[in-house]
């Protein structure tokens, strides 16, 4: 998982293969009670020895995907960001323990020792490793988004980062034993996007994805691989900044204006700002007054936790599709 990009510029200042980043391998077998069950993770083969009843969640992208398979009354401790949006999970996990954690730094071993958890599904780690942790006796479950950490220069992506969000959900039920619900949640999810790719007509138009976490700040941009770039693929816009093998960097006005992007998507923390106040401060930046996409006012806007690796991404590829529309 990431660090919220206005608080921790974004970490660095979204079809994964099963075995590298998370989805039951070939070995992977529904639990029954007393049965050990093996999944492949991040490049981890990760054993359970019974179906998991203390999960220990960390970060909200985790918690959806916990609850797309149908886990979420095994939940025992749930440490979303603070304010991160849950989406259709807001109702079910809002039920469950909660822990507050500002940022990843708050990941320590200790903070998950704790909780005597029998399984942590997260974002990452920052205080301790999944080795460490399974030495302990706690197996761990990274969001396959994440499997290179958050961190700079330890981005990867290998294929589709909206299947790796179903083949997380597959493995979670893998692993808990709910593979039924988990299937059915995973199908969904897929022919949602599917639904999405088919509605698209490509029409040669560009776009750069920006995060902005205030009217005067230092613009971040999207390279090929954030969930994002996949989201304006998908709903037909090509990303200026898509050679760029990063997940998030911080562009100079100079490149930025050089791409001339016909559409900007603005990403934002949608705490203490409206989408409208995004879009005006887009429009209002004097620096990037010359691009196309400003001066035709063709700018969408998207809560940075729906480009996230959870099943929010789902929600916000539609989001964003449903806006395209709109514009000129």
């Amino acid at each position: 998982m990431r660090l919220r990009p206005a608080t921790s510029v974004l970490a660095a200042t979204a079809l994964a293969g099963l075995v590298a980043c998370g989805g039951p391998g070939p070995e992977s077998a529904t639990p029954a009670a007393g049965d050990a069950v093996t999944v492949e993770n991040c490049g981890r083969q990760v054993t359970v020895a019974a179906p998991p009843q203390r999960v220990m969640v960390i970060g909200g992208e985790a918690g959806t995907l916990v609850a797309a398979a149908g886990g979420t009354e095994r939940i025992t401790a749930f440490a979303p960001l603070d304010d991160e949006p849950l989406g259709d999970a807001e109702a079910e996990l809002s039920t469950r323990p909660r822990l507050p954690l500002a940022g990843s730094d708050g990941i320590s071993r200790e903070f998950i020792v704790g909780q005597t958890p029998d399984l942590v599904v997260t974002f990452g780690l920052e205080g301790t490793t999944p080795e460490e942790l399974e030495s302990l006796g706690i197996p761990t479950l990274i969001v396959a988004g994440y499997c290179g950490g958050f961190g700079a220069g330890q981005s990867q992506r290998s294929g589709s980062a909206l299947e790796d969000v179903a083949t997380d959900v597959e493995m979670i039920g893998t692993v808990l034993g709910t593979s039924e619900v988990a299937a059915a949640a995973a199908d969904d999810l897929r022919a949602r996007v599917e639904a999405v790719r088919t509605q698209a007509t490509p029409d040669g138009r560009s776009a750069a994805a920006l995060y902005l976490a205030g009217p005067d700040s230092a613009l971040g941009a999207y390279g090929n691989l954030g969930m994002v770039h996949e989201q304006l693929e998908i709903i037909g816009l090509s990303n200026v900044f898509g050679a760029e093998p990063e997940r998030y960097f911080e562009p100079s006005v100079e490149s930025l204006i050089g791409t001339a992007p016909d559409v900007v998507l603005a990403l934002y923390q949608a705490k203490d700002i409206t989408p409208e106040q995004v879009r005006e401060q887009v429009l209002s930046r004097p620096e990037i007054a010359g691009l196309p996409a400003v001066a035709a006012q063709d700018v969408l806007v998207l809560d940075f936790f729906y480009s996230g690796h959870g099943t929010l991404a789902v929600d916000g590829l539609e989001q964003l599709t449903a806006q395209l529309a709109t514009l000129s």
